[in-house]
């Protein structure tokens, strides 16, 4: 159990989510680039490498970045109170 809260997932010494959402945004854009403007693929390999290489120096500096990412998306959720109140209070 420690050991996987020590070490978070990694490809190629990047965080996992991080990661393929580079992967994910690359490849549709190359996609889209191809499909729509007959664009040569190249700089979408090059991109996602330059990508990856930062994404792997920041997680250097900072292992948890994905368990930072999914934290911050559920904290952007909007509560809903039970009592109307006003303001912007959570009432249970």
């Amino acid at each position: 159990m420690l050991r996987v809260v020590a070490e978070p997932p990694q490809v190629f010494w990047a965080p996992l989510m991080p990661a393929a959402g580079n992967v994910l945004i690359n490849i549709t854009g190359m996609l889209f680039g191809i499909m729509a403007f007959n664009i040569n693929p190249l700089p979408f390999f090059a991109s996602l490498l330059v990508g990856h290489v930062l994404i792997a120096g920041y997680a250097a500096r900072d292992p948890h970045i994905s368990g930072l990412i999914s934290a911050w998306m559920v904290s952007r959720r909007k509560t809903t109170n039970l009592v109307p109140t006003t303001g912007n209070k959570y009432v249970p």
